[in-house]
């Protein structure tokens, strides 16, 4: 009945904080643990993406999460009734059904600096095993990643517009009037970034916008805080434990072009098999959680064993392996948000389970996320 009335309210809708009313008084009332035992074969999956370490304005909710708050969130797990699997250990286990009672895995997408540099040494102080799914074209390049480095930019410049004289185009005027006009500026000079021939120009460009809407580049840009590991951190996080696996080398969007996906897979595996020196490269994250299910034979012939989305739920037994789903976490996700998808709650309550039907998945949180581009463009 508790679980009933619960979900009744919870679709019923309502606003933020009521629903934080509601999860807390669930939590308090029993509802977590009737949930948790009910989909305690259920196998959960967070998500994270980067770390937010530059000083001042913090960007990117879903997409670089504060240090204090990753190392609270791992403290708590690590203490918890949830065990925290391995990938290739969960993945085996909800297959052949022998899946421990509310297990859990973390994965980190894209392979950002922070996550050798902060998250990585979270992790190892609380012996959590974990994978992050690397994107190899920045990684290779070593350079920030525009679009996401040109968002940060536009929303905490203090500037309303400014003219801009690109190389290929006449003078634009551009609007950074509420945060619409800069996510519409963000978009519009990102695609005549990459309308440029070579890197030297995009980022003379990019710098040059820099100064027009009167943001400094440091120290992010010396920190790292847009880039993404290079070759030698992630061959050093493969050796210290961090499990190495796929994203595609230019992240590109998979439902669009899954006739590039096989090539896309080599170049990414040979770029991080040579960094790590190890081949044991058999699970994949979908570029912006973007799904075809078209990818599945795709990924079953380049010997891939797992894919992940960045649609929210619990993984039943015999879910679909290349369509699993996670819970993207960020800085704006309460303590009992993240509480009530481990329990299973929110999929209890949401009614999130089994509604989406087969080929509709796709993710659900904008994190801004990287776009990459290589000399032949995205997928």
């Amino acid at each position: 009945m508790l679980v009933e009335r619960i979900r009744g309210l919870w679709a019923s809708g309502g606003n933020h904080a009521v629903k934080q009313e509601l999860l807390a008084f669930a939590k308090l009332s029993g509802g977590f643990a009737i949930a948790r035992r009910a989909l305690r074969k259920h196998l959960r999956i967070l998500a994270y993406h980067g770390l937010w370490t530059t000083p001042g304005f913090a960007f990117g909710d879903r997409l670089f999460m504060g240090p204090d708050q990753f190392k609270r969130r791992m403290e708590w797990l690590k203490r918890s009734c949830y065990r925290v699997l391995s990938l290739d250990e969960a993945v085996a286990a909800l297959a052949n059904g022998t899946l421990r009672d509310n297990s859990v895995v973390i994965t980190i997408d894209d392979g950002w600096k922070s996550t050798y540099t902060h998250m990585l040494p979270i992790l190892e102080q609380w012996g959590l095993p974990a994978t992050v799914y690397i994107t190899s074209w920045y990684a290779d390049k070593q350079i920030p990643v525009l679009n996401v480095a040109l968002n940060y930019v536009l929303q905490c410049s203090n500037v309303d517009n400014f003219t801009w004289y690109s190389p290929k185009h006449s003078a634009m005027p551009l609007r950074l009037g509420d945060r619409k006009d800069r996510q519409v500026t963000a978009l519009k000079l990102d695609r005549m970034l990459q309308e440029l021939p070579t890197i030297a120009e995009r980022l003379h460009e990019f710098r040059e916008i820099c100064k027009l809407a009167d943001v400094s580049t440091e120290p992010w840009w010396s920190a790292g805080q847009f880039h993404l590991m290079n070759r030698e951190e992630i061959r050093l996080a493969y050796q210290r434990g961090l499990n190495i696996q796929l994203h595609t080398h230019r992240h590109g969007n998979v439902d669009s072009a899954t006739g590039l996906l096989a090539e896309e897979l080599s170049q990414n595996r040979s770029y991080l098999a040579d960094a790590c020196g190890s081949d044991q490269l058999a699970h994949f994250c979908y570029p912006n959680g973007r799904y075809d299910p078209a990818a599945a034979e795709v990924l079953a012939g380049a010997g891939i064993k797992s894919a992940v989305l960045t649609e929210p739920g619990l993984n039943p037994p015999g879910a679909n392996p290349y369509a699993l789903r996670r819970f993207l976490d960020g800085r704006s996700v309460t303590q009992e948000e993240f509480e009530a998808y481990l329990c299973g709650a929110l999929d209890l309550y949401a009614g999130a389970a089994g509604r989406l039907r087969p080929g509709r998945l796709a993710a659900t949180a904008d994190v801004g996320g990287l776009r990459s581009r290589g000399t032949r463009g995205p997928l």
